[in-house]
This record gives structure tokens, sequence and C-alpha cells, in this order.
């Protein structure tokens, strides 16, 4: 009696994992009809199927004879869920019952929902299952329109668009009484843009010092606190950041438009845009980080290869916070459950803003704070040590002049969203995105550890790129003993100055750039 192989999909915890469904039928004359056994850790959504199978294949004029089908799920250990196995389920049983041959169900994977009248119905997933299938060596994807034409965008696997269950039966069976067959998905159209618009940095009114801290947060790959009162622009700055990001190349683009696929929000084409996620400060543990059951991806996942804003950092539970200190080395969260463990991407960069002070305008110029000296120290001891350490650069900002607010025109004739609230001048949005971007490309010409930006550098990779010379070195031990830096921040102070020297097209990490990245660190 021979195992009928049929490859499917389950989608769990924001990826997808290859399925086989292995089939066997033994008649039974004297039975009354035909019984269904599911095992390999089904949920129960396919544990229902059971019901419905039957149905199906009669409803598509397939003769279900007596007896009992063996339907197993391998991996046996690991649980499936989801409606996306119906296909392959259908078929594995119909091949085993001996409607179709072994060899027409194999290198496929079929993934899509079923009817009880044979309608295909999609499902999330396409390009995560497409992903899984390409890993295992599979040729082909056969789904519904919607979810082939996600699978369709990987390119390297070729998709098929089915609507019914007949239209799958007669590419199988080469018989075109049973209907007109599959149709060739062709990979969605590249976008026409990369996604970006750097111009919108030119919004934020004043702020030199918080755009420097933008361009080199965005060069380097490097995490990012603003501190300031209310409406001094700590949030119209960390939502531009991803408009200074570099372009994604096209495994970030298949990454996390992969993510966005397993989880129901397919974009109509592999994504052009980086990921930015603001979630709200009362967030969960599990909503940030991850976990629940079953276990789903958080924020952290969702902003894969994007930016993840915290805004009122000091307001989001301190579980939350600490569960971000390994991701943010790593790049990749891994969750433990009784029963269950997985490890999910999560190489995002962050950008936070808290306010001085429980009531905001601690420092501020003009309007008077009214909190006493401990709860002030009590509101900053909110952020812990540890995660502080891992944020590279931290900036104080103060509210910009009135003057400028209301469109008064700065020096120059340039309008003030351009200028400084110290009276200085920064670059347009546009010039500071083309700088980013060249700051990246001597980052991957340098070829150090794959071209990783400088934030991603370990201690090797930092010492073949970032050597310093004697008065940098010197100024750098001299502030670190002086403000008892951590070996972490010592390293990370390194890691931006190595930012702002490629920013500044500089071959050597010097005075000037240590001193800078300094300032970016150490400013209050």
């Amino acid at each position: 009696m021979e195992t009928i192989r049929v490859h499917g999909a389950s989608v769990e915890a924001g990826e997808a994992f290859l399925v086989t469904v292995e089939a066997r039928f033994e008649g039974a004359e004297d039975a009354k009809g035909a019984d269904v056994h599911l095992t390999g850790l089904p949920d129960s959504i396919l544990r229902e199927s059971r019901g419905r199978l039957m149905c199906i294949l009669r409803s598509t004029g397939l003769r279900v004879p007596p007896g009992r089908f063996f339907l197993n799920l391998v991996p046996a250990g690991r649980r499936k869920s989801g409606e996306g196995l119906d296909l392959a389920l259908v078929l594995a049983a119909a091949t085993a019952a001996g409607h179709l041959t072994p060899s027409t169900v194999a290198r496929t994977l079929f993934l899509g929902e079923v009817g009880l009248d044979g309608e295909l119905h999609a499902v999330p997933g396409g390009l995560a299952a497409a992903v899984a299938a390409r890993r295992r060596g599979l040729a082909r994807v056969v789904a519904p329109p919607a979810t082939a034409g996600e699978a369709a965008a990987l390119g390297d696997v070729r998709a098929y668009a089915a609507g019914r269950l007949r239209d799958v039966l007669a590419h199988l069976t080469h018989d075109p009484r049973e209907g007109p067959g599959l149709e060739p998905v062709e990979p969605p159209a590249e976008a026409p843009t990369d996604g970006r618009d750097p111009a919108r940095l030119d919004d934020v009114r004043g702020q030199v010092e918080g755009k420097l801290a933008l361009e080199v947060a965005a060069a380097g790959g490097h995490g990012i606190l603003f501190v300031g009162p209310p409406g001094a622009g700590k949030s119209m700055l960390a939502r531009r950041l991803v408009d200074l990001l570099p372009p994604m190349d096209l495994q970030e683009r298949i990454e996390a438009t992969t993510i966005l696929s397993a989880a129901g929000r397919w974009p109509g084409g592999l994504t052009t845009r980086r990921p930015f996620r603001a979630p709200h400060h009362t967030t969960s543990f599990a909503g940030l980080i991850g976990g629940g059951s079953p276990i789903a991806p958080g924020e952290i996942t969702m902003a894969h290869r994007g930016v993840l804003f915290l805004d009122e950092l000091p307001e989001f539970g301190r579980e939350a916070l600490e569960g971000l200190r390994q991701p943010l080395e790593s790049g990749e969260v891994h969750l433990a459950r009784a029963a269950r463990r997985v490890t999910l991407p999560a190489r995002f960069q962050l950008v936070a803003a808290m306010n001085p002070c429980p009531c905001g305008y601690h420092g501020h110029p003009r309007i008077a704070c009214h909190c006493p000296p401990s709860a002030v120290r009590r509101y900053g001891q909110r952020i812990s040590g540890p995660l502080l350490d891992r944020i590279d650069i931290r900036v104080a900002l103060q509210p910009a002049p009135v003057g400028m607010l209301v469109g008064a025109l700065g020096g120059g004739g340039r309008p003030a969203a351009a200028g400084s609230s110290q009276g200085g001048e920064a670059p347009s949005g546009a010039r500071i995105g083309a700088r980013v971007t060249e700051a990246r490309a001597r980052m991957v010409a340098r070829e150090v550890q794959g071209g990783a930006p400088n934030a991603d550098l370990d201690g090797r990779g930092l010492d073949a790129v970032a050597p310093l010379g004697p008065e940098a070195a010197a100024l750098l031990e001299r502030v670190a003993r002086g403000s008892a830096m951590s070996a972490r921040a010592v390293q990370s102070v390194r890691r931006v100055a190595r930012t702002v020297a490629d920013l500044a097209g500089e071959a050597d990490v010097g005075v000037r750039a240590v001193g800078v990245a300094l300032g970016l660190r150490e400013r209050r």
C-alpha cells in the first residue's frame, strides 16, 4: 500500500513552514461510508476539515469508495494551524483514492482554503509559503489568485492561480473537460519609486542638532533617543527617520514582505518602503516583543528592516522595555513557551522620544517646571541603564523660537524651516538623504561583515574600520574615564564616530568625528 505525499504550508508566528500531508486509503466493503483519521498535531480548524473533506470530493464529482482515509501531517511534532492546508488535504485524499497519480502532485506546494462547492479561497502567507517552498527545492506553488499573486513576487518559484478545485484537477489530469486548468501568474511590476521622501524633513522647523542626529542615525543604523519638552519636534523628527534610510535591497524587501504576508497584510507586491511601527505605550510585552498562544510576532518583528518608534518611552511597561535589550543586539528574538520555541527576525532601528520630567517642561526656556528634583530623577530612572546603554545617540531638544514657527524668514531669504533654533542653518532634507546614501555605500564598499552598517559591527569589524589615532584615542579615553562610560558605551562612540567620518568622506576617524560622536551621546 503506497503512501501518498502532498506538500502544503502552515503559517505561524510570522513565518510559513512546509507541511507534508501523508495519505493512505484502506478500502472496506462492509463500511457504511468513508471515515477520515487526521493526525500530526492539527489545530481545531484543521480538525474540522475532516467533516467537509468528503463533501468537497463528492461535490467535485469524485467517487469516494467506502473505507478509511489516514492523513498524517509531517513534521508530526509541530502544531499545524489554519485553513491553508485544505487544498493539500483534499488532493492527498483524492490521490490516495486513485483519482490522481502520485507523480502529478510531486514537487508542488498546494495552498488555499476549499469551500464545500469546490471554490478556492485566498489565505494569508503566499510569499512566506513560496520562501519555504524554495528552501525545500519545490518548483511550483498552486493557490487561489490572490495568494498566488503573493507567491509570484518571489520570482524564482513559479506560481499558478486557480479559482476552483476543478481547475486544479483539470491541470493535474490534463483533462480539458474538467475546466480551463491553471493560469501562470507573472511577478508584479516593480514600483517606480523606493518609497522614500527625504524632503519631508524640511517640514521640521529648526532643530539643527536633531537633524544631524537623524542623519548620523540613518547613515550608520544607530538607535536614537530624543529628550525634550512637548512641542519641541521630537515626534516629527522621529517619524522622518524612515525617509532618510537607504533604499531596501532585494533580500531586505523579501524579508519585510514575507512578514507582512504571513500576517495577512499583503502590500500588493514586494514592499519598497521600510516598515515604520509606532505602538502605543500601553502595548503589552507580547504585543511589543511577541508571544501569546499561539505565538504571534510582536511589533519588533513587524518593524524588521525598518524603524520602531516608541513615543513617551518611560510610559511603556518596564518588562516590555527590558525585553528590547537582547533583540537590539542580536537582531532576533527568541520566544519559548511550554510546547513551542521560535526565533523571529527583529533587526529594527529604534527611535524613541521622551519628556525630561513628568510635567514635561524641565529645562524649557519659557515655561516653568513644577516637578521636584526627586520626581525628575525618578522619571528618568524608568529607563534602565542597560537599555539606555544600547541606544547610541541621545539628544536633548529645545523648542524652536516662536518667530520660526509662524513662518518668519531666516537669513538669506530661506524659509526658517531650514534654520536652527540656535541660529545656525541645516541642509535640506534632499541633501541629507543623498549624504546618507553615499555614507552607506562606503560601508558596503568596505566589505566588512558583508557590508553591514556601522551600528552592527562587532569588535573585530570595528577594529578593522575605525582605528583611532593618538589624539582621538586620548580624547575618548579622557571622556570615558570622567563620565564612567561602560565598555559597550565606548564601542558605541567608536561606531558613531566611524559614521560621522563616513558622512564627511573621511577615511580615518579623527578628533572631530570622536568629538561629534561624544556630543551626540552625552548631551542632556
